[in-house]
C-alpha cells in the first residue's frame, strides 16, 4: 500500500521543513509533497531542502486548489491513501498516522482529525482559538450536522485522510474557497463514509494567519451560502468508485 502525505504551503518557509521532517520521522514509508501555493518566500526551496517533492502552482489560489492539487497528484500517482496537514506546524505527524490507521483499517473513507472531540486531552501548550475562530466553528458546526445528519465537532480541520474513493470524488469536485466546510458536505451526500477521531493542534510554529475579525465574519456568512447551494446538489445512489489499481496498471 502506497502513502502520500501532502502539506499545502503559502509562505510558510520558516516551518515547512520541521514540518516535512516531522512527517518523515513518523511516517518513513509515506512520501511527502508540498503544494506550494504560489508563495513569495523561500517555502518551496526549504521544503525541496528537506527532501518534499514540491508542486508549485503559478501564483496564490487558495487552500481549495492547493488542496485539490494534492488529491489530484495522489490519484494520478495511483496512491492507496493519502493524508495532508497544514504547513504552520499546527499539527502533529503523530496524529496524522492515527487518522491514517482508520483508513487502513476501512473503518471510513475519509477521517477527521478534530480539535474538539476530546477537550479534556488539551495541554497546556495547545493552540488556543479566538473568539471569532470559535464563533465561526460553532455555527459551522450547526449548520453542517443539520444539513448531514451527521455530528461533526471541527469542520475547518486541516488534518485529514483518505482511501482513493474521496481521492476520485474530491479531485473533481472541491470548493476554491470553502474546501473544508463543503468537501465534508460533499462526502456525506455522496454516500462516503466519513468519521473524526480527537487530536491536539499546538501554536504556530511560524507565519501568521491570513483571518482577521472582519474576515472571519465574512466567510462565516459566505459559509452559510456554500452549505445552503450544496444540500441542492442531487446525491449519488452509490458511493463514488475510483479505478482498481490492478485493471488500471494493465490496461497501461
Amino acid at each position: 500500500m502506497r502513502t502520500l502525505v501532502f502539506i499545502p504551503a503559502w509562505n510558510e518557509a520558516a516551518s515547512v521543513a520541521a514540518v516535512i521532517a516531522g512527517v518523515r520521522e513518523r511516517l518513513p514509508e509515506a512520501d511527502v509533497l508540498v503544494v506550494d501555493d504560489g508563495s513569495t518566500d523561500a517555502t518551496a526551496a526549504r521544503a525541496r531542502e528537506a527532501g518534499a517533492t514540491v508542486a508549485s502552482l503559478p501564483f496564490n489560489q487558495g487552500l481549495g486548489a492547493a488542496l485539490q492539487t494534492g488529491y489530484l497528484y495522489a490519484l494520478r500517482e495511483r496512491y492507496d491513501f493519502c493524508a495532508h496537514l497544514d504547513a504552520d506546524g499546527q499539527h502533529p505527524p503523530s496524529d496524522v498516522a492515527g487518522l491514517l490507521e482508520e483508513v487502513y483499517a476501512d473503518r471510513a473513507d475519509l477521517v477527521i482529525g478534530s480539535r474538539y472531540r476530546d477537550r479534556g486531552a488539551a495541554e497546556s501548550d495547545d493552540y488556543r482559538p479566538t473568539l471569532s475562530r470559535r464563533i465561526g466553528t460553532s455555527v459551522f458546526r450547526f449548520f453542517l450536522t443539520l444539513a448531514t445528519r451527521q455530528r461533526f465537532t471541527d469542520t475547518t480541520s486541516g488534518m485529514r485522510a483518505a482511501n482513493r474513493r474521496v481521492m476520485a470524488l474530491f479531485s473533481q469536485h472541491y470548493s476554491p474557497d470553502f474546501a473544508e466546510i463543503e468537501s465534508l458536505q460533499l462526502a456525506v451526500r455522496q454516500g462516503l463514509r466519513v468519521e473524526e477521531v480527537p487530536v491536539r493542534m499546538l501554536e504556530r510554529a511560524g507565519g501568521a494567519s491570513f483571518l482577521t475579525p472582519l474576515r472571519s465574519a465574512f466567510f462565516i456568512f459566505k459559509g452559510m451560502i456554500v452549505l445552503l447551494v450544496g444540500q441542492f446538489r442531487p446525491r449519488r445512489r452509490e458511493p463514488v468508485e475510483p479505478v482498481p489499481l490492478r485493471k488500471a496498471r494493465a490496461g497501461q
